[in-house]
């Protein structure tokens, strides 16, 4: 069965900005999450998506909810929160 993409509006510039504050690089989150470094690259330089599975790792491995690392709802007037 082929990895499933994601199909919410992932936001690979929310992702460098918490990788940066939680003072780690790339390689270090790409430790983390199990992944190559160049996947890291790839996402915070918009290129693709994250599956599910690897959107929670990258949460985890930054210790904020996966709802940070997406883009808010277009058609949400409201301002944004920080979740929930």
């Amino acid at each position: 069965m082929a990895k499933q993409a994601l199909s919410l509006p992932f936001d690979g510039e929310r992702l460098r900005r918490h990788r940066e504050l939680s003072g780690l690089f790339q390689a270090d989150l790409a430790r983390r999450c199990s992944v190559d470094q160049s996947r890291i690259s790839q996402l915070e330089n918009g290129d693709g998506k994250p599956s599910p599975p690897l959107l929670r790792a990258l949460a985890r491995a930054l210790n904020i909810s996966t709802a940070d690392l997406l883009r808010p709802d277009e058609g949400n007037a409201g301002p944004e929160t920080g979740g929930e």
